[in-house]
């Protein structure tokens, strides 16, 4: 392997190429053999300096973007599973509802609505920006990013430069 020449081929490699390329690396790191362990680690070491310039890069581009353009690029950039868009539309549909409405509206057990929808937000961060502080274990609630909370009935609504960004996506709320 002339991990020189897939280094430098990274740059034209889709983001779930990198992924699997990842994958592989970390399992060959992990090998009996001293050159395929250090190879490994200089690819990885590669993908996480290219991965960083290309995180702080994006980072400033989106820094002075309204919310309803950063929502946009976002779900253009990392299309939503259909997943992603049941998680979007419920909320589209049913303003004022709590994480356990939503989550029997779109058929699930429990009340995992907000953590699915918050994975969703975390996963687009780069893109979104912080989250609202929070009293959860990792302080941050990214559900938030995308959705207002009220503390008091503790009900859940878009909100509405997100709405509106959505509706640019083609999503848009039954009312």
């Amino acid at each position: 392997m002339d991990v020189g020449k897939i280094i430098e081929g990274l740059p034209r490699r889709t983001p779930a190429q990198r992924k699997q390329m990842r994958l592989n690396a970390i399992e060959q790191s992990e090998s009996a053999d001293p050159k395929k362990a250090a190879e490994a680690q200089q690819f990885l070491s590669a993908l996480g300096e290219m991965e960083a310039s290309e995180h702080a890069e994006l980072i400033a581009e989106v820094a002075g973007m309204e919310p309803s353009a950063r929502v946009i690029k976002a779900f253009k950039a990392e299309p939503m599973t259909d997943t992603e868009q049941k998680l979007i539309q419920v909320l589209l549909d049913n303003p004022h509802s709590t994480s356990g409405e939503l989550t029997e509206k779109i058929g699930w057990k429990g009340m995992s609505w907000h953590l699915h929808f918050g994975t969703m937000c975390a996963n687009r961060g780069v893109y979104l920006g912080q989250p609202p502080k929070a009293m959860t274990p990792n302080g941050k609630f990214y559900t938030g990013i995308l959705a207002d909370f009220d503390d008091a009935t503790s009900r859940f609504t878009m909100k509405p430069d997100v709405v509106a960004a959505f509706a640019q996506l083609g999503l848009k709320g039954k009312h």
